[in-house]
């Protein structure tokens, strides 16, 4: 997880869709926090691998990300909340 503070952003992306195949009680808090990244690319690999698991913690991640600066982020974001399956 000390790849999510790398200071290069590849790094930081990379590790981010590396969480996708975590477990979601890893992964889930982890990339929530990492949606608050400075760089749009880090932010759209947290979402994207936020797709990738279940749960209220996962979705409300989710619906932060519908506000964020970056159009990409928020449609990535956005697609997912309206889709997003019942609990």
């Amino acid at each position: 997880m000390d790849a999510l503070t790398d200071p290069a952003w590849q790094v930081r992306a990379g590790a981010a869709t590396a969480l996708r195949a975590a477990a979601q009680d890893v992964a889930v808090p982890a990339l929530a926090k990492t949606l608050g990244d400075p760089n749009a690319d880090v932010r759209k690999a947290a979402v994207l691998a936020l797709l990738r698991h279940d749960g209220a913690e996962a979705r409300a991640a989710l619906g932060t990300a519908t506000d964020d600066p970056d159009a990409d982020v928020r449609a990535y974001a956005a697609r997912s909340v309206t889709s997003a399956r019942p609990a």
